[in-house]
Formats: C-alpha cells, structure tokens, sequence
C-alpha cells in the first residue's frame, strides 16, 4: 500500500483517489443487451442456454428446473448442519429486529381545519432478490435482502441464484433464503436471472423489482431493464475508508483493510490517519497478514492487485481533515477507530454505513448486527442509503377536504391555477365554493 501525507498530495492525485476508478460499463451493456433481449423473447429456452453457457450446469436441462423443489430444501437442510443453521437463525432474528425498528409507517396530519392529509404505506406485491454465488454461497446478501423486504411486508419475494455445476442451489444460500422467508428460490444468475424476474419466464414470474448485489454484467443488466422494472441502489467493488488515530491498534486497522481487499480485485481500501508511525506499522501489519493466503493462490493474487491498484494510507494533521475526506470519498463502509468515535458521529454526511470503535468492525456489519450489508459504492453514498424496509414500500398520499377546508384553502388553489393558466382548474375548485353557504 502506498503511504502518502495528504498536504503534497496535488488536486489531480487527490481527485483520482476520491474517484477510485469509475466503473465502466459501456461494453457490458453492449454485451449484456443481446441476452436481456433473448430472454425477453424466449423465456426458460434461453435461459437454460445461458446456464449452461455462463453458469457451467452440467446436467439434463431437458429434465431439469429452474425452480428449487422441496426434496432440494429439505436436502439442504440435511447438508448445512446445526452450527450453521444456528448461526443463520440468530443472524435473520438480529436483521429482523433491527428492521422492524425502522419499519416505515402511515401517518396523517391537519393542515388546516377541515384539511386532513396523509400517507399510506404499502408494500409492493412481489420483488425479485438476486444473490451471487460466490466461493460456496452468500447467506449473508440472502439474509441481508430477503428479510427487510418480508418485515416491509412483501407477499412474495423471489431469489435467484447462479447454480452449483452439479445443478444444485449453493446449500447455504438456499437454506438462509427459506429462513429468512423467501416464498421462491430459482437457480439461475448472471444477467439472465436479472432479464427473468425482470420480464418473466414460463417458470420465473415478472417481479415488481429487483435488488440484491453482482457484478459488472449484473449491474449492467439491472440498468437495462429499469424501465420494465424499479431497482436499488448502484452497487460495485467493495470499499472501506479507516479513520484512526495514535490510540488504534494496527493489527486491527490491517485485518479490516484485508478483508476489503478479499472481496475483489477492484476493491478499494484506505486508511486516514493522524499518525505517521500508525501507518508504518499499519503497512507491516498488512505484509505478515496477508500470508493467510499462500503466495500463487487465486485468493493471494486477487488481495495483492487490490492493494497495489487501490489501497492507500493517507496521513493527515486533524480529525477534522479526516471527517472531509471521508464526506469528499463518500465510502460505502467508514471505520472510525480512534478515542473517542461518537464525537464524529455527527460530522459525517455521506457514508453508507458508519462503524463506530475497534469492536465495531465491518464484519460485524456484514453478518451479524442488523443493517443491510448492501450499501452504495463508487461515492454515490453522496445520495443513496443503504438497502433497507423502505426500499420494498410505496408512499400513497390522501387528502380529506371538508367544507370548512374548502372555504380555507379553496381560493389558494384556484389562484395559482389561474397563474398557471389552468382555467378549468380554477372552476373545478370555485364552482365548489359558490356553493358553499357563507360562514
């Protein structure tokens, strides 16, 4: 990792440290579009096409189904054993409460007398969740998606993810999903999964809309089809900025950059620090941590082409400089491992997720203590939040205007249709009030 001071850092280094690379996708969507259109127009033909093509299924898909049946759930069941299944129950029961803490609700007020306005919350009817496949399954997303969109009251929200070689659902993911109350789950991913849900198959139903995580060709697909479908937030390479001071422990600040790092070779990892020998020890920490993984393996390489490409250690004079960065950087994760966290709290504008002392790690985010993992990227943390129970809502406004109201607020109505040039308008609001008897 590169160790900078932010005050010789000139406007064009610092500009394209805050950028980190944006995602390109002009040649995605180019590719992606071919097979959104083919799925579009011949539904589980194509698709069984593409899984065997991009998800490498190797058996009969002449006999085989998209759709998991229940002697598959059950065999999962039998496969991921007590640990597992205990680990993904307590992880589902926190993210349940959370969400249900922050469950949107219907509320009315008086504007005026005989003014009654308010909103109604209602859940969409069906939403489609994708979860990629990972190394041997992402729990975590099925959990940290499907539940918020069940407690924000959705009757049916389907998974789709990318099939086993074998044909099979990855077993974690398939049993997360059913406990964290998926109604469907469908082995099928890549951008084929997202035209499906998107479009509808004779066996994946049209969704309302669609969320969940992917990469380069999933996120592309997602942009394409947003005019048939409504979708979350932009999401890409993972990223952490750490902000720490002298009192951080380096073995600390090293692992959860690491773990950044893991996720992808495009991921982005930084550390914002007041100390300049934090930052030395940060770096060594970094170099005898990273032999986890054994020099020449797949995972190693990926780990060290993210550091080399995009990790930083910035040193700064204040926590005030810090805090700036972070809001210029708009990460999706922020750490603020330094003496006193919650004094920062406050200055922070755009993050996607804040992490709050040395035992709050993005880890503990990531699986265990409620918020959803899914979170903006790139820096559009600048105006997108998190995934949450709002995402799987609509607003419906109602107004109740008496009388009394009528005559209240009847002629400011009608005199700013008349500014507008609304005729019709205005007489469909003063043919009331002619009517109305004098008070």
């Amino acid at each position: 990792m590169r160790v900078v001071e932010a005050s010789k850092l000139t406007s064009e280094e610092y500009a394209r440290i805050v950028s980190r690379g944006a995602l390109d996708l002009s040649k995605a969507l180019k590719e992606v579009e071919k097979v959104v259109v083919e799925v579009k127009e011949k539904g589980d033909e194509a698709l069984k096409r593409f899984s065997k093509e991009f998800d490498g299924v190797e058996v009969d898909l002449e006999r085989w189904s998209f759709k998991v049946d229940e002697e598959e759930v059950k065999e999962a069941y039998r496969e991921v054993g007590e640990e597992a299944l205990e680990v993904i129950r307590r992880a589902v029961k926190n993210v349940k409460k959370y969400h249900e803490a922050r469950r949107p609700t219907s509320f009315s007020v008086k504007v005026e007398e005989g003014v009654i306005a308010g909103s109604l919350i209602k859940p969409l009817s069906r939403v489609g969740v994708y979860v990629p496949r990972g190394r041997s399954g992402y729990p975590s997303t099925a959990i940290m998606t499907v539940v918020p969109a069940k407690v924000a009251g959705v009757k049916e929200v389907l998974v789709c993810t990318p099939p086993l070689r074998n044909g099979k659902a990855p077993t974690l993911t398939l049993v997360a999903a059913i406990e964290a109350g998926a109604s469907q789950v469908f082995k099928v991913g890549g951008a084929h999964a997202i035209a499906a849900m998107a479009y509808g198959t004779e066996t994946i139903p049209k969704v309302d809309k669609i969320v969940g995580p992917g990469g380069l060709y999933v996120t592309a697909a997602k942009l394409l089809v947003n005019k048939e479908v409504a979708i979350d937030l932009p999401a890409g390479p993972s990223e952490v900025l750490v902000i720490a001071d002298d009192s951080a422990d380096p073995a600390y600040i090293a692992l959860d950059l690491l773990a950044q790092a893991e996720h992808d070779p495009a991921s982005t990892s930084i550390l914002v620090t007041t100390s300049k020998e934090l930052a030395i020890k940060v770096v060594e920490e970094i170099d005898r941590r990273r032999e986890a993984y054994p020099k020449g393996s797949a995972e190693r390489e990926r780990l060290d082409k993210s550091l080399e490409e995009r990790g930083w250690i910035i040193v700064v004079e204040s926590l005030d400089e810090a805090v700036k960065i972070v809001n210029d950087f708009a990460p999706e994760h922020v750490e603020f491992i330094v003496k006193d966290p919650l004094s920062l709290l406050g200055a922070v504008r755009n993050a996607g997720s804040m992490f709050m002392g040395e035992y709050s790690p993005i880890a503990i985010g990531d699986y265990a203590a409620g918020p959803s993992h899914v979170l903006p990227t790139g820096g559009y943390a600048k105006v997108y939040s998190g995934l949450s129970t709002r995402d799987f809502v609509k607003e419906v406004g109602f107004i109740n205007c008496n009388e009394e109201g009528m005559k209240r607020i009847g002629w400011i109505a009608a005199k700013l249709a008349e500014l507008e040039g609304f005729k019709l308008h205005a007489l469909s609001v003063e043919e009331r009030l002619r009517r109305l008897k004098p008070s």
